[in-house]
C-alpha cells in the first residue's frame, strides 16, 4: 500500500511539474512573439513615416518650395536624404520577411523615380509626374497591405491615397 501512495505522489508531482513547465513555455513564447511583433510594428511605422516625409518634401520641391540658392535637383536629393529613408529602409530589410522587403523596395524605387522626375523640372500637373505618382501610390498600398498581413491585421479593402 505504501508503494501505491508513493507512486501516486511521484506521478502527481511529475504531472504538476510538467504542467507548470508547459504553461511557462507557452507564456514565454507568447511574450516573445508579442515583443517581436511590437518591434516589427515600430520598424514598419518608421519606414512608412520616412516614405511619407520624403514624399511630402519632394512634393514641396516640385511646387518650388525650396531655397533659391539650391538647385532643384539638389533640393530633390536632400528631400529624400533628410527623411532618413535609406537608414529606416536598412532596418526593415534586416528584419522583415521577403514579401514586405519586396513591397518596401518597390515603394522606395518608385519614390526615386519621382525624385528624378522632379529633379528634371517636372512636377504636379505634368502627365509624367502624375503617372509616376500613381505608381508610387499603388506600391505604397501594396506595402501597407503586406505589412498588415505580416502583423496579422488583414488587408485594407479601400485605397488610402496621399
Amino acid at each position: 500500500m505504501t508503494w501505491v501512495a508513493l507512486l501516486s505522489t511521484v506521478v502527481g508531482a511529475m504531472v504538476g511539474l510538467g504542467s507548470a513547465l508547459l504553461s511557462e513555455s507557452l507564456r514565454w513564447k507568447r511574450e516573445h512573439n508579442d515583443r517581436r511583433l511590437s518591434a516589427q510594428r515600430e520598424i514598419y511605422v518608421a519606414y512608412l513615416s520616412a516614405l511619407h516625409r520624403a514624399s511630402q518634401s519632394l512634393r514641396a520641391v516640385s511646387l518650388g518650395d525650396h531655397s533659391e540658392d539650391v538647385p532643384r535637383h539638389l533640393a530633390a536629393r536632400a528631400a529624400m536624404r533628410d527623411a532618413e529613408l535609406v537608414e529606416t529602409r536598412e532596418h526593415l530589410v534586416l528584419t522583415a520577411p521577403e514579401t514586405v522587403v519586396q513591397a518596401a523596395d518597390a515603394a522606395f524605387q518608385s519614390l526615386r523615380v519621382l525624385r528624378v522626375r522632379i529633379a528634371q523640372g517636372q512636377g504636379m500637373g505634368s502627365p509624367e509626374y502624375e503617372a509616376d505618382l500613381a505608381t508610387y501610390n499603388l506600391h505604397l498600398q501594396v506595402l501597407r497591405n503586406a505589412i498588415r498581413e505580416e502583423l496579422q491585421v488583414g488587408s485594407l479593402r479601400s485605397e488610402i491615397t496621399l
